[in-house]
């Protein structure tokens, strides 16, 4: 008996040993001896966690929730395993209008229609409980990259699992040819007749990237992950996500963002007959601190809000998001409103407020007339647009920025429209112009040249994908806004992502919901913890620098010599 007790004493000698027990125990004691805590467990307990394993991720779950306009949402739960024990850490929520906006754009056979919200919420949460959770499960927490690069490597198998399956559906049943429909049409020669060019041939819709009903599971997980890890940690969202993905722990300089809020919410669904505007927002001048910023730009809503009301027996109406939603046919009523409210605020356009238009351009174009519908009954073309839109700015020099002007099809006309306007104002692509986010790389972005690019959570963009895109626009020296969910679940994570990510504009929706009002007040709050963490803060500058883009040289003729491949110029101006 005592050979055996004496063999486990031994035993246990060796393993406190091998995992240096005593002389920890040894240096805690005596620390605390000089340093005379008043709470001596609690110093204990803060030493040995110093120790502890970096937790690991035990389970992901997905729920239904609803969001700010009571459609379906997701909830996301994560548990990790921290000191031996499963622990539940962080829940996100996120809602399902982006992976929407992107079903409705994708092609589909005769006997097939696009998922409802209910449907893809369903399946969002079966991907997550299914497939991600034992996919993720055992990677350590603390590992962002590594975890969204598991989460896009799953959904990169799925994807092209069902693209070969319905390869080889469409080999087994090919489609039965068109009969023809006898003399074929004369393809026009591009000669003048009667002294008149005949018109461009307009460019067909490209249909949207097939996605995975459900992907919005993918940027649930990633976000939840972040903020998992920074409960852990106890650290804000925003450093975590800045550290983890910079590897500039303890010398970071972190950038506010300016802040942007809707004012007006218009579009082709909206009430009115003008569908061009889909949002006009005012930006703040950058530099201010966040708190007046803020002030300045709830002000001018406030303003909007009440030359609206004087002049309607009806009261004001708003927008799901919460943007004014007045009746207009014209481009310059709104914007005319949004100016004159600046002013009664107390501020100067284009100096102290600026205003931005989110344009909806690709809903308003109709394809039976191959033009765009800027209001009821008025149509103009690509071109005509182009034109239109310089008039505006010409005519409104306080406007900076116009966001997905026009559809991803006119290709001639986009370096047409930052030729002519780009000197004075933000020409800025999101999705809809330059595709997936989650794929966007320089190739796409010097093939497209802009000013900037909008980025937004949800879909199958994870918190990397948008670390990455942000890292490449800034190395072109051009600009990244974050644009607010169309509808949301009520999550001030949004906040810590834009600035964690060090983007240069975020915008919070209008100061009239719960949702969007808790963003605002978490900006304020953020920088308060930077003062208060004594963290280096890199702020915009007090002007806008603006990239001016040129258009490529034309290639030159078989006679000349080959093609001239270089970018477009790109200068600076500022305003």
């Amino acid at each position: 008996m005592a050979e055996s007790y004496n063999e486990l004493k031994k035993l246990a000698a060796e393993y406190y040993m091998k995992n240096h027990v005593p002389e920890r125990i040894e240096e805690i004691l005596n620390n605390m001896f000089f340093e005379n805590p008043r709470d001596i467990y609690g110093r204990l307990s803060e030493f040995f966690e110093n120790y502890a394993l970096s937790p690991v991720l035990s389970d992901v779950h997905g729920s239904v929730v609803y969001s700010a306009n009571g459609t379906p949402a997701v909830k996301c739960s994560l548990l990790a395993i921290v000191k031996n024990k499963d622990k539940f850490l962080a829940s996100s929520y996120l809602a399902l209008d982006n992976e929407m906006l992107q079903v409705q754009g994708q092609v589909y056979q005769d006997n097939e229609s696009p998922p409802t919200v209910e449907e893809i919420a369903d399946k969002t949460c079966v991907n997550i409980n299914a497939e991600i959770a034992p996919k993720i499960k055992g990677i350590p927490l603390l590992n962002q990259a590594e975890i969204d690069k598991a989460l896009s490597d799953w959904m990169n198998e799925m994807e092209n699992a069902v693209s070969s399956s319905t390869d080889v559906s469409e080999n087994n049943n090919p489609r039965t040819p068109t009969p023809s429909s006898g003399k074929k049409k004369k393809v026009p020669s591009g000669k003048v007749k009667g002294g008149k060019a005949p018109e461009k041939p307009i460019p067909p819709k490209e249909p949207a990237a097939p996605r995975l009903k459900g992907c919005s599971s993918i940027s649930a997980t990633s976000l939840v992950t972040l903020k998992a890890s920074s409960v852990f940690l106890a650290q804000p969202p925003f450093l975590h996500l800045h550290r983890s993905m910079s590897g500039c722990e303890g010398k970071e300089e972190i950038r506010l963002p300016t802040p942007v809020i809707s004012i007006i919410t218009g579009g082709k669904s909206s009430p009115g007959k003008l569908n061009i505007f889909k949002n006009i927002f005012a930006i703040s001048r950058p530099g201010l601190p966040v708190n007046e910023s803020i002030g300045n730009l709830v002000k001018v809503y406030q303003a909007v809000e009440r030359s609206l009301a004087a002049k309607s027996s009806v009261g004001v109406v708003t927008a799901p998001g919460g943007g004014l939603q007045p009746v207009y046919d014209k481009p310059e009523q709104p914007l005319d409103v949004v100016l004159e409210a600046i002013q009664t605020a107390g501020f100067t356009p284009g100096q102290d407020i600026y205003v931005g238009i989110e344009t909806d351009a690709t809903n308003a174009f109709d394809y039976d007339k191959g033009k765009y519908e800027i209001s009821n009954s008025l149509f103009k073309s690509a071109d005509e647009l182009v034109e239109l839109y310089r008039d505006l700015l010409a005519r409104y020099p306080a406007v900076i920025m116009l966001i997905d002007p026009i559809r991803k099809e006119d290709k001639e006309q986009w370096p047409k429209l930052c030729d002519v306007i780009s000197e004075k104002c933000f020409v800025i692509g999101g999705s809809s112009i330059y595709g997936p986010l989650h794929s966007l790389n320089q190739n796409q972005l010097c093939a497209r040249r802009s000013s900037g690019v909008a980025i937004a959570t949800g879909s199958r963009v994870t918190c990397s994908d948008l670390y990455r895109i942000v890292q490449d626009v800034r190395a072109n020296g051009d600009v990244t806004i974050l644009l607010s969910p169309p509808a949301d679940a009520s999550d001030d994570i949004y906040t810590d992502v834009g600035v964690g990510l060090g983007v240069d504009f975020v915008s919070f929706g209008a100061p009239s919901r719960g949702e969007n009002v808790d963003r605002l007040n978490r900006f304020v709050e953020i920088e308060e913890i930077l003062k208060q963490r004594d963290v280096m803060t890199v702020s915009p500058q007090k002007s806008f620098n603006f990239p001016l883009i040129k258009p490529p040289p034309a290639p030159l003729s078989d006679e000349e010599g080959d093609v001239i491949l270089n970018p477009p110029d790109q200068k600076t101006k500022k305003k």
